[in-house]
Order: structure tokens, then C-alpha cells, then sequence
């Protein structure tokens, strides 16, 4: 079977899944407002057609989706409060999106592009401890550039392959803009990690949450942890490579002197840890920007979420959302947004609003990225970029001496 054939086939497979679990969340959340019967009477949810009146025994509702919708009745007497407050009714799409707070929205709308800044700024860092010297100006638009193929067009041509094209027409040191942006990626999950894990235990700490509550929290802290932690160590390590014997392998392939140079890289990272701490607190700034502004939307939502549970769950739905199992991580990510923000009082709904403008903003201030494409010099499709970082040249290990 032809290569291009896999990768259609493949790239259909992630659409049909992004497709099932879109339309998964989507079931979970109502456009209109709704309200649930208790457990005793079947626990459905139904949409109602109009607000309730004072002294009412029964509502006028609709159950099922699309062609499958019916109306219906429901007693008022067999609804499920939502709090102690006896309150019924439960917020819809539509009236999550009318009540949200205009001065917090554009807020977490103003910080969002300050944290891609600060991304453009760590990825800049990066390539100046290996001597490749691009002007920071020139490394923004790079970075909008592959942000704006990672959020629009995902599944098609990776944003990280497209920025290390561009730059790698800059220097003859392929393997070393490609392990950039690798440690660029790298160094963002690690404080994700960092800053869910310090989080859970500054919370379990001081008693705000107790360990069940934080248990679907726990567990995925601690596997992204491991696999983390072996990554670093075998990147890093060069014994490590040779224990693995890994210098046989690649010494056959036609990249074979990028890697080598990609490995020398990483010794001069060694060597610039102070670079790399810096690097890391940059990143910490730019992700409390990043998730202070979906802390400000879920504000906006009137979300009862506190604040601290933002920091444990939003890195972790990055984390598991950069998982290739849908492009973009269409409905994965939704969905878990929906698993960990979804309590008794909080509905589908409201955070399915969450989810979506968090999606859709970062997707806003990437499009001065399409201005970078439409600019810039013509881009060649994926297999030509990745075959021009992989052609055989001159080795460019030396250059790193």
C-alpha cells in the first residue's frame, strides 16, 4: 500500500473519531435550558420549550436530538434540584453564551496572545544557546505561522514541521532547528506537569480539596510524570543512547548526520541549564496567561469552579488532548473538559461553552498566521518540507564545535 494511501487512511480515521466524540459531548449538552428528573424517576434530561411559571405542576418539555425530538410533559414534582436552593432549571448553550460577563470575555480574550508571545520568545531562547541567530520579530511570525496550521488546519501539515522548514532555511543546521523545536515542545509539557502536579499538592495540602475528590486528577499527574521524567533522561542522556545502541540504528539512514548533530544539541543544552531554567519560567508565565484566560471565561460562565481547580485540570486536558487521536484533539478535548469540570451542580452545557471558546479564541489570534502564509514564500507540501530537512548534505555536526 502507497504512503499516501496510509496517511488518507489514517487522517479519515481521526475524523470519524473527532466526528463520534464531537457528537458524543454534543449529546450531553442542550441548546435551550433543561431540566433533569431524579434518579427515582429515570434521571433524563429534558429541553424545555418555555420558562416555568409560578404555580406550575407540570412543563411542557422535548426529549432526543434532531428528527428524533418529541414533546412531552413532565411533572414538576419528579425534577431533580439542582442545589439546596431548590432551583430547577439547568443553563442551555444559549443562555450560557447570553449571560456571559463582557468585560471578563475580553480579558482572557487580550491574554491569550500575550502567552503566544511569550512562546515566540522561549522558542527564540532555545536557538540562540545553539548559535542560530534570527531575529526575534522573525521568530513571532514563525510561531504564528505554525500555530495557525496547528488550530486551522490540523492533520494536515504539523505547525512545529513548518517552523522548523522556514528556519532550517537559515542555517545549515537542520537537525538542530528540529531538535529546538522538539525541547521547545518538550519544555512546555514538562511545566504543565510541573504546574499540575505542584497545584495538587498545594491543594491536597491545605485541605481545599481531599484526595477522592482530586483522584481522576492523580492518576494522570503521575503517568504524564513518568513518561516525562524517562523522556528527559533518555534525551539528555547519551550513555543512555549507547547503552540502547541507538548509534547503529540511525547511522543507517539518510538523516543520519542530523541526529548525530541533533545529539551533539543536546550537550550544549547540558551545558546552558541556566538557559533552560529560563526557558521553563518563561513557559510558567506564559501558561498562567493561557489558563488564567480560561479561568477568566469560566468566570465569565458563571462557572461555580474555584480558581485552583483551572491550574490541575486545564494542563492535564492539554496534556492528554496533544494525544494524535483526533485532528486537533477535535472532541477529545471537549470531552475532557466535560469529565473534569462536570459536577452536580455544574452542567454539560456551560462547560462545553468553556470548552469551545477556549478552542475558538486561541484559533482567532492565530490567523496572523495566514497572513504569514499568503506573504511569505510559497509553502511546499509536507513530504517536500520533510524531505529537504532530511536530504543528505554536508554533516553539519562541526558547526556546533
Amino acid at each position: 500500500m502507497k504512503k499516501k494511501s496510509i496517511k488518507l487512511i489514517l487522517l479519515t480515521a481521526k475524523l470519524c473519531v473527532a466526528a463520534v466524540l464531537l457528537a458524543w459531548v454534543l449529546n450531553m449538552a442542550h441548546w435551550n435550558d433543561y431540566v433533569r428528573t431524579a434518579p427515582e424517576f429515570g434521571g433524563k434530561s429534558f429541553s424545555l420549550v418555555s420558562k416555568p411559571q409560578p404555580g406550575q405542576t407540570e412543563l411542557a418539555v422535548t426529549e432526543g436530538m434532531l428528527w428524533w425530538k418529541k414533546s412531552t410533559t413532565v411533572q414538576v414534582s419528579q425534577i431533580q434540584p439542582i442545589d439546596e436552593t431548590g432551583q430547577l432549571v439547568r443553563r442551555g448553550f444559549k443562555e450560557s453564551l447570553r449571560q456571559i460577563d463582557i468585560p471578563l470575555f475580553i480579558g482572557a480574550v487580550i491574554l491569550v496572545p500575550i502567552s503566544m508571545l511569550i512562546v515566540a520568545w522561549r522558542w527564540w531562547l532555545l536557538l540562540r544557546v545553539q548559535d542560530i541567530r534570527i531575529g526575534l520579530w522573525e521568530i513571532t511570525r514563525l510561531t504564528f505561522l505554525g500555530l495557525f496550521f496547528n488550530y486551522v488546519v490540523p492533520g494536515t501539515v504539523g505547525g512545529d514541521l513548518v517552523k522548523a522548514y522556514y528556519v532550517g532555511k537559515h542555517t545549515p543546521k537542520k537537525g538542530v532547528v528540529l531538535l529546538s523545536v522538539f525541547v521547545d515542545r518538550m519544555l512546555g509539557m514538562v511545566e504543565l506537569v510541573i504546574m499540575a502536579g505542584v497545584m495538587l499538592l498545594i491543594i491536597l495540602a491545605s485541605g481545599l480539596e481531599t484526595v477522592d475528590k482530586m483522584q481522576k486528577a492523580i492518576i494522570p499527574v503521575v503517568i504524564a510524570s513518568g513518561v516525562l521524567v524517562a523522556g528527559f533522561v533518555f534525551l539528555f542522556s547519551s550513555r543512555l543512547r549507547r547503552m540502547f545502541h541507538l548509534q547503529k540504528i540511525y547511522q543507517k539512514l539518510s538523516i543520519a548526520h542530523h541526529i548525530e548533530s541533533a545529539g551533539d544539541a543536546t550537550l550544549v543544552y547540558r551545558r546552558h541549564y541556566g538557559v533552560l531554567i529560563q526557558a521553563v519560567l518563561v513557559t510558567l508565565v506564559s501558561h498562567i496567561c493561557l489558563i488564567g484566560a480560561i479561568a477568566m471565561l469560566g468566570e465569565a460562565l458563571q462557572l461555580d469552579t474555584p480558581v485552583y481547580a483551572y491550574f490541575v485540570y486545564i494542563p492535564l486536558i492539554f496534556i492528554i488532548g496533544a494525544i494524535p487521536i483526533s485532528p486537533g484533539g477535535v472532541g477529545l478535548v471537549e470531552d475532557l473538559y466535560v469529565a473534569f469540570f462536570r459536577t452536580a451542580t455544574i452542567c454539560a452545557s456551560p462547560i462545553l461553552v468553556l470548552a469551545l471558546l477556549a478552542r475558538f479564541i486561541p484559533v482567532f489570534w492565530s490567523l496572523p498566521g495566514l497572513v504569514v502564509a499568503l506573504t511569505g514564500a510559497k509553502l511546499p507540501k509536507a513530504d517536500e518540507m520533510q524531505a529537504e530537512l532530511e536530504m543528505d548534505s554536508e554533516p553539519d555536526s562541526q558547526g556546533l564545535a
